[in-house]
């Protein structure tokens, strides 16, 4: 299970060092602070969670490309909400993430998880992406 859906290398490698340091460094020494950083992808964690857990076990054990996407997303805003630095491009990429997990949470997109093999004999029998009936704590009646 990982410690968050992203990280800040993830940060880095989808926007740069520059953009980092741009919405963290608080203490000025151009340089991220890692405080910072830790509250922004907690943050983003704990976004992620509420949208996905009427529907998923969280937190996710596997992250998709597109998970990662949408915590950095929430992770930049988040840590750019105090500071001058936000920009329209910051708000409409938070704005497609949490768009992007409500559509997940009502079923209509999976996770970009893989399916699972819960059983043990290669061949996957459980997909994470397909829609639940109902809500997770709900009893079949039949």
């Amino acid at each position: 299970m990982p410690a968050h859906y992203a990280s800040a290398a993830d940060i880095v490698a989808l926007y740069g060092e520059a953009q980092l340091v741009l919405v963290s460094d608080k203490n000025k020494d151009r340089r991220p602070d890692p405080e910072v950083v830790e509250a922004g992808l907690q943050a983003a964690d704990d976004t992620i969670n509420t949208f996905l857990s009427a529907q998923y076990p969280i937190p996710l054990p596997y992250v998709s490309g597109s998970m990662r996407r949408i915590a950095v997303d929430i992770a930049l805003y988040t840590m750019a909400i105090d500071r001058t630095v936000r920009t329209e491009e910051m708000r409409v990429r938070y704005t497609d993430a949490i768009a992007l997990l409500k559509m997940m949470a009502k079923g209509d997109i999976g996770i970009g998880a893989p399916p699972i093999d819960t059983d043990g004999d290669g061949v996957p029998d459980t997909d994470p992406n397909r829609k639940r009936k109902g809500r997770i704590f709900d009893i079949s009646r039949g």
